[in-house]
């Protein structure tokens, strides 16, 4: 007896083949449309996450500029000497060369000396916003607690100078704080991508202490009180902001931006002049391909002593 053994022909062979390949290619497709969807958001979420650290970092020293302890009298020509000593003695030098006695201040970052200071292959951003930042740290020292290598405010209520550890002022009754000096910047390297540092003055010498990567640019526009009702009339970019405002505690309020970039391109996005409209105050370059997060936020600014020099 002849057994019929039952099978595909060729055209039930195609037809097969054709739907498995149909269903593989939709598979796949699902497959790598939900890694770029992952991809995307852990990159988003990455992005947020950083632009958010240095918000608050930058918040919390721009909420304290200007901020003198005590002290509510008349100049503050002593305070920035230390700074000024130490920048002559050569190195790495974070402030601009015209603001060498500066207090507090912001301005463009080509404006900025940073001989020295540098990681080798990264340049410091031309179109971010620099600030400068000087303050006391809220803890009093006592005398016997004083760095011979350290720099310190002496404080009273009609006095404030600054001084090196090894020589004590003599100021009655004065209190000694810890001098800061912050200096905020974003830079740029052509395969690390871009990071925001802080340089803060310790021990007579400029420290890369702070790096938040990632970080494109920052900018900050000041809030003017023109009225005397303290409060802001309107809010107006560095280049605009004058002496005058500062001295007469016209300064009440600042908003800052910070614009955080991905450190890989994705060529899935197409960040045109539409995508760019939305980074204002900033104007990111069309067609780059990396993806960006826009995060800004206004502060109070309420110390009654403020200096700054443009």
């Amino acid at each position: 007896m002849t057994v019929k053994q039952a099978g595909f022909n060729l055209v039930e062979l195609i037809i097969s083949m054709v739907i498995g390949l149909v269903l593989m290619m939709s598979i796949t497709t699902m497959f790598v449309d939900t890694k770029v969807s992952a991809n995307r958001s852990s990159t988003v979420s990455s992005l947020q996450q950083q632009a958010q650290l240095a918000l608050q970092v930058l918040v919390e020293d721009v909420r304290s500029i200007g901020s003198w302890a005590e002290f509510s009298g008349e100049g503050l020509t002593g305070v920035p000497s230390a700074v000024a000593t130490a920048i002559a003695d050569g190195g790495c030098n974070m402030l601009p060369a015209s603001v060498a006695s500066s207090t507090s201040g912001i301005t463009a970052g080509a404006n900025v000396s940073t001989a020295g200071c540098l990681a080798t292959g990264f340049t410091i951003t031309d179109d971010s916003d620099v600030l400068f930042i000087a303050r006391v740290r809220g803890t009093i020292i006592a005398s016997g607690a004083v760095s011979s290598n350290g720099n310190y405010v002496a404080i009273s209520s009609y006095q404030a100078t600054s001084f090196k550890g090894s020589t004590l002022p003599n100021i009655e009754n004065a209190l000694i704080y810890p001098y800061i000096h912050h200096t905020y910047f974003t830079q740029n390297h052509a395969s690390e991508g871009s990071r925001l540092s802080r340089f803060s003055f310790i021990d007579n010498a400029f420290v890369n202490d702070f790096v938040v990567n990632n970080i494109e640019r920052i900018r900050i526009n000041f809030g003017v009180d023109s009225n005397g009702d303290g409060r802001a009339n309107s809010y107006i970019e560095s280049s605009g902001i004058t002496r005058l405002m500062w001295n007469s505690n016209q300064i009440v309020a600042a908003r800052i931006y910070v614009l955080a970039r991905a450190k890989n391109k994705d060529l899935t996005l197409n960040n045109n002049d539409a995508f760019n409209d939305r980074f204002t105050p900033f104007d990111p370059p069309n067609d780059d391909n990396y993806r960006r997060f826009l995060l800004s936020t206004t502060v109070v600014i309420i110390n009654n002593m403020m200096a700054v020099t443009q």
